[in-house]
């Protein structure tokens, strides 16, 4: 290595090299040394069996989830967000907005969706022999555990519940859940 002047003064830095380019040709022709070729096979065969074993864990995760009362909750849920998107009392020039005589949320009563359907009311394919049964209660605000039913003209204040059953393509029964309803405009 040696230093010496450039222009206008500048300090320039030359390397010079150990190597003859005779010795650069007989590397083309040898190729790659074993230990080069060891390492890159160690660096091959770690990333393979990572992304293998990380391959593997999620597909036992995925399996974990897919299992039945997780399947169950999420088809409840597809009809519960379905529920949010219908109006309380009938809207003019609006009809079937989830299925065929569904116009209200009280219309949900007592419907039963197979194929299983989605909060748009499209065909779950992944699910389409679930089953999603449908019930509306209303209990007592005084006494939730007391079912009053839907009396027009009542003046008790009542809690509207709405429950989804999902059942299996064998028909058992994999979970009910429920969720408090709600008329947004009376909040």
């Amino acid at each position: 290595m040696s230093l010496g002047r450039g222009r206008a003064g500048w300090i320039t830095l030359i390397c010079s090299s150990q190597n003859t380019p005779q010795d650069h040709a007989r590397r083309e022709i040898s190729g790659s040394s074993f230990a080069e070729v060891l390492l890159a096979t160690v660096v091959i065969a770690t990333t393979v069996v990572g992304a293998v074993s990380s391959m593997h864990g999620s597909v036992s995760t995925y399996h974990f989830f897919a299992d039945g009362p997780h399947e169950a909750l999420m088809l409840a849920q597809e009809i519960h967000e379905g529920a949010l998107l219908l109006p309380w009392t009938p809207e003019p020039g609006q009809k079937d907005l989830f299925g065929q005589g569904v116009d209200t949320i009280a219309d949900l009563d007592g419907q039963s969706f197979n194929p299983s359907r989605s909060a748009q009311y499209e065909v779950i394919q992944s699910h389409a022999d679930w089953e999603q049964n449908v019930e509306i209660r209303y209990l007592s605000l005084a006494d939730p555990a007391v079912v009053v039913g839907e009396q027009v003209g009542s003046t008790e204040e009542t809690l509207v519940e709405l429950r989804v059953t999902i059942l299996d393509p064998t028909g058992a029964e994999m979970g009910t859940f429920s969720w408090w309803m709600h008329d947004k405009e009376t909040l």
